[in-house]
């Protein structure tokens, strides 16, 4: 038997083409219930399969989402991804994703192939803290969604965790702790380059005070965190170190270890990201629990609201969701 057609499919249902086109494109006005449960069970007897190009040329939707991520290789993002694709399954989508590799000059060719290949949305985690530089979506007419990363000024709906109240948490406990911590040391990549890291810095800040703090930038390189720990060490500090993310927190607990610094009775340390090793390194390490999956079905909601009702985006909202922080003996 040859391929099934539209007509074949429409014939043997017992509606017209038209018709057996609404249903397909989940337009079910003036549509009986039992016609929809015909229509339903005559396509899938004989699997038929619609050309998703076909159906985006006679209906100028692609059904089709962009998703840019910075780093793909990282935990948070693989969650992420789940909680997004999961929420659209139930609307029949398909995911375009991309990664930036934190590069912006990557993110913004990558973003225009995006609009190209004529995605109904965008799902994006900003390698810019500029909003100017992702303008260019909106002029396009197509709906966009930031996570995990706010832009300034706020221009679209966000989504992100409660970086700063989770963070100053986190600094309290330390406050509580029966051990005579004398400094933070904040460790983070580039502070600067995305206000994520800001907020988990100002919020570990204000949680201790009033006991200082020093912040430690590292990239590949841990020498400057190396001699600085060791210079607290030799002047008789008690540092308690917080690490702004998962990645970091491993660089930093294996410098730890190569120093045989014992933890907390030489350094307490408390990080960003818990996914589910922390608790497994030494006494455990205390962490700030994110919930991307949470992140990602969010962003999924909003933007088939948006894809529905554009008008709705004139209501901008930016959606701090809570972590939770997770106390374990390393503080």
């Amino acid at each position: 038997m040859g391929k099934v057609t539209i007509q074949d499919v429409a014939r043997a249902a017992g509606v017209s083409k038209s018709t057996l086109s609404r249903f397909l494109n989940r337009n079910y006005s003036h549509m009986s219930v039992k016609t929809k449960e015909r229509i339903a069970e005559t396509v899938a007897a004989m699997d038929y399969r619609p050309s998703k190009r076909a159906q985006s040329l006679k209906t100028n939707h692609s059904r089709l989402i962009g998703i840019m991520i910075a780093d793909i290789s990282n935990v948070y993002v693989s969650l992420l991804l789940k909680g997004i694709t999961n929420y659209l399954k139930a609307f029949d989508y398909q995911t375009l994703i991309m990664e930036s590799s934190n590069s912006l000059e990557q993110e913004q060719h990558q973003l225009t192939q995006m609009l190209d290949q004529s995605v109904e949305g965008i799902i994006l985690q900003p390698t810019s803290r500029h909003s100017q530089n992702y303008e260019f979506i909106t002029a396009a007419q197509v709906p966009l969604i930031l996570i995990d990363r706010e832009t300034q000024p706020p221009c679209w709906h966000t989504i992100v965790t409660d970086n700063f109240h989770a963070s100053l948490m986190i600094g309290q406990q330390v406050l509580k702790s029966t051990r005579p911590y004398t400094v933070g040391v904040v460790v983070s990549e580039n502070i600067k380059a995305v206000t994520t890291r800001e907020q988990r810095l100002a919020g570990f800040t204000e949680g201790i005070a009033p006991i200082p703090v020093k912040t430690v930038e590292i990239d590949q390189d841990v020498a400057e965190l190396r001699h600085t720990i060791l210079a607290l060490l030799k002047n008789e500090a008690h540092p308690i170190i917080f690490a702004s993310n998962g990645k970091v927190l491993a660089a930093t607990l294996r410098l730890l270890k190569s120093l045989k610094l014992n933890v907390p009775m030489d350094v307490g340390i408390a990080g960003y990201d818990d996914w589910n090793w922390a608790g497994l390194v030494g006494p455990g390490i205390s962490t700030v629990e994110q919930h991307p999956d949470k992140i990602g079905k969010l962003a999924g909601e909003i933007l088939m609201k948006l894809i529905r009702d554009p008008s709705s985006s004139a209501q901008m909202s930016v959606y701090r969701l809570p972590a939770t922080v997770v106390l374990r003996a390393s503080i």
